[in-house]
């Protein structure tokens, strides 16, 4: 934090001062023992401070049964805490609310406080949160940060308002980046100045990242930070947005289901208008709530469709990626990285339970004479076809994998010796009986050798020497003549005498 740009704000001059009945307030509220007696004498040198007070107090805000025509009186039914509060605000506020109109879109600054302010105190209400009136009277302060360096710091500053289209997050990112400073530190400092009690600077320096403030008071910054998305919500036209991440939000900080922010909301909506009629706030109408609810929920449904639409995408390519990581390129079967993982854990799993597990490795007979008679493109073609005909002819439990250029390799697992023979015929039978494919009016044949080996548990103590005995078969089927089965067979032991 630049400290220097700090003092200097602090200290200019063309910041507004307190007037001498709000220094006394701010005096007599950090007394928690003041009386209530002093208090409404204080107040009530201030006519038009009191009878802001009063007003209130007689609003539908507190549904008080009888209306009260005293201070005294206000002090006594609502509370000495929110009538401090109230004298504060009032005192606060009208510094804020007398600036000049120098194309400063006041309308905006306040409904965003408004909002905001409200949201704090009907959350706070809901959830019997304590400091209710202090959190309501930090949302409406929380930006006061913004008039200060609009005014002290004027063109640099109304620059980044001007990028920042409103958006307070990216407005904070602007600050901190052109003067190491941001409004949330500046509006805190300034009440500090003022000698305003720490439950409303707290609030006020962490609006922005409540998660942040100090344990004491996190659940008030929470509740005003939860404000300005509402606020976001009823002020931009993205309110889907801003609608999601309130819900969001008052679901992790507060628990609050789903079901009970609509008339949340609502509340949030009414109470605002009784509030800005109250403090006479300077801005225009609020916007229709219903209407205004409607279309971010419909901006919502919105984000939510493009939101699973984008994840199905991701997953469908994560999955792509995955699978030409592990494919051959050519014929689609499991290459030879995927072969080495997969029958390494075959084998494993094997050496544990016991459970047979059988390897056959093809081998496409006299391949290198067909490459050189009809092209490699033919022989690509044929690859394709025979890892197609195999894939089909065995069981589905079946791994099929190109080894390398004509090779294919099977694993076969909880498929015994005696099976895999079998197989291994049948696919034999299936791949040599007919035509693998036409081309150019000819009949294109093709033979395999295929060599079997299985481990039951004890038959090999590597992986390694499980494929080397399937290499070793399949070579000896092609120096048997080609187009048959061979079935490593390992040597038995004799038994000890």
């Amino acid at each position: 934090m630049d400290r220097d740009l700090l003092e200097s704000l602090l200290e200019s001059p063309r910041l507004p001062s307190l007037p001498a009945v709000a220094v006394e307030v701010i005096s007599l509220v950090q007394d928690e023992d003041v009386s209530i007696d002093r208090l409404a004498a204080k107040i009530q040198m201030d006519a038009a401070m009191a009878g802001k007070i009063l007003k209130t107090a007689n609003s539908s805000l507190y549904g008080l049964a009888e209306p009260v025509s005293t201070i005294s009186a206000a002090l006594v039914v609502l509370g000495l805490n929110t009538v401090k509060t109230l004298a504060l605000g009032f005192s606060l506020l009208g510094n804020f609310q007398e600036q000049p109109d120098d194309g400063f879109d006041r309308d905006a600054y306040w409904k965003r406080s408004l909002y905001s302010a409200t949201s704090a105190k009907v959350i706070g209400t809901r959830l019997s949160l304590p400091f209710q009136e202090e959190i309501f009277l930090a949302g409406l302060l929380q930006d006061m940060g913004i008039i200060a360096m609009r005014q002290v710091l004027g063109s640099r500053y109304e620059d980044l308002l001007d990028q920042a289209g409103g958006h307070h997050p990216i407005l904070v990112e602007l600050e901190r980046a052109a003067f190491d400073l941001d409004h949330a530190a500046v509006g805190a400092e300034l009440a500090q100045s003022w000698n305003v009690p720490e439950i409303l600077t707290v609030p006020i320096r962490y609006h922005e990242e409540p998660e942040e403030a100090p344990e004491a008071f996190r659940q008030g910054a929470m509740c005003v930070a939860l404000g300005n998305r509402v606020a976001d919500m009823f002020m931009h036209e993205e309110s889907g947005n801003a609608l999601e991440l309130f819900k969001a939000g008052a679901k992790e900080w507060f628990g609050i289901e789903e079901d009970r922010v609509e008339p949340l909301l609502k509340e949030i909506h009414e109470q605002a208008d009784e509030i800005k009629r109250l403090f006479a706030l300077p801005m225009g109408q609020l916007d229709n709530f219903e209407s205004t609810l409607a279309r971010a929920t419909e901006q919502l449904l919105s984000i939510s469709i493009t939101t699973q639409q984008e994840t199905t995408r991701l997953a469908q390519e994560n999955e792509a990626l995955a699978k030409e990581v592990e494919s051959d390129a050519l014929t689609g079967v499991a290459n030879r990285r995927k072969f080495n993982e997969i029958v390494t854990e075959a084998f494993g799993l094997t050496t544990q339970n016991g459970v047979a597990v059988s390897l056959m490795f093809f081998d496409a007979d006299h391949f290198k004479s067909f490459n050189d008679t009809y092209g490699h493109q033919l022989g690509d073609r044929v690859l394709i076809e025979l890892a197609g005909k195999i894939t089909a002819t065995l069981p589905d439990h079946a791994t099929v994998c190109r080894y390398g250029g004509e090779e294919f390799a099977v694993i076969l697992p909880g498929t015994d010796r005696k099976q895999a023979s079998k197989l291994a015929d049948v696919v034999r039978e299936a791949i040599g009986s007919k035509p693998l494919l036409e081309y150019e009016g000819e009949s294109m044949h093709v033979t395999v050798s295929i060599g079997v080996s299985t481990h039951e548990g004890q038959t090999f103590v590597r992986p390694e020497q499980f494929i080397k005995a399937a290499d070793m078969a399949v070579y000896a089927a092609k120096q048997a003549g080609r187009n048959c089965v061979r079935v490593f067979t390992p040597r038995v032991r004799p038994a000890a005498a």
